[in-house]
């Protein structure tokens, strides 16, 4: 996995700069305590991304995926759509094209920030989450009216969904 599409947290990954370092001055030197500190906090972080339960799984990517999106499997990952609803799971990463893309089918998945996934930063606890008809790779709390329903799972709290994806029903 590429180091700009690993889940970090706070989303950035470390830039090379440490507190023994200036850049101003050209001197080099390896990494410092702080710089090994953030790097365990992040793979830490990263860890907690995914949590009890969980299914996981990995495919290439036919497309640019961001974390917490719905997932389909044609030959390779793609994000789920109304007119491909089979949804397989969502993603635990950010998947470039043509890369490893790792997916959750089941299970809890905790994300700081699912501005990507609904739009918004925090779920709505006790609220059911819908694949969206409107926008692929997109959840919603709306229930479908017309074409497919799809559930994914339902907010436990305000960052964390319990995935328990159904199977597609098909409105006449």
């Amino acid at each position: 996995m590429a180091l700009d599409s690993a889940p970090t947290f706070p989303l950035s990954v470390w830039d090379g700069d440490s507190g023994n370092r200036d850049s101003n001055s050209g001197n080099q030197s390896g990494p410092d305590h702080r710089d090994w500190a953030r790097a365990i906090a992040e793979i830490a972080a990263t860890q907690r991304v995914v949590i009890e339960n969980s299914n996981i799984y990995s495919n290439n990517a036919d497309e640019i995926i961001l974390i917490g999106q719905p997932v389909i499997l044609n030959e390779s990952i793609q994000l789920a759509k109304v007119d491909n609803p089979e949804v397989i799971g969502l993603s635990i990463v950010n998947c470039n094209i043509n890369e490893n893309c790792i997916y959750i089918t089941q299970g809890k998945l905790t994300l700081p920030d699912w501005s990507n996934v609904n739009g918004v930063k925090e779920l709505e606890p006790g609220k059911y989450y819908y694949l969206s008809v409107l926008e692929k790779g997109k959840l919603t709390v709306v229930a479908p009216d017309s074409n497919v329903i799809v559930g994914i799972g339902r907010a436990q709290n305000k960052d964390t969904l319990n995935v328990k994806l159904e199977v597609p029903i098909y409105l006449a």
